[in-house]
């Protein structure tokens, strides 16, 4: 991800709804996360409707996909869903996001405990050298 990309996703992600403050500190880091898992969902419903074969032509030409034309059971499908090239594309984005959330989130902590760091190198100096 770009530092654009970054600050274009911060810029929209920044404003605070101060009417529901404990909301807003515990969706922080959940953003684009969230936001990947509803579209995940929305994926692999719409490619359980292509497995069962419930979509029409229009869908499948919008969608720019072929008629699937074998017959499944619904414990075939899962097998199908699991092994699908899109949802696991889409599962391997929503692991990168969530490592990004955890690298992210321990830089913040880090840059948070620097005046402690700070504080704790200056007295060690100050012992080491006998100053008080």
């Amino acid at each position: 991800m770009k530092l654009e990309e970054i600050q274009e996703l911060w810029n929209r992600d920044r404003d605070i709804d101060i009417t529901d403050l404990g909301v807003e500190s515990v969706r922080i880091p959940q953003i684009r996360l969230k936001g990947l898992q509803f579209d995940l969902n929305k994926l692999v419903k719409l490619k359980t409707d292509y497995y069962a074969g419930n979509l029409t032509e229009e869908e499948l030409e919008k969608l720019g996909w072929e008629q699937f034309l074998t017959r499944l059971i619904k414990t075939e499908i899962t097998k199908y869903l699991e092994a699908d090239e899109d949802i696991i594309k889409m599962k391997k984005n929503i692991v990168l996001m969530e490592e990004k959330i955890h690298y992210l989130d321990s830089i913040i902590k880090m840059v948070s405990n620097r005046g402690f760091q700070i504080k704790s190198a200056i007295d060690w100096i100050k012992y080491k050298d006998g100053i008080t």
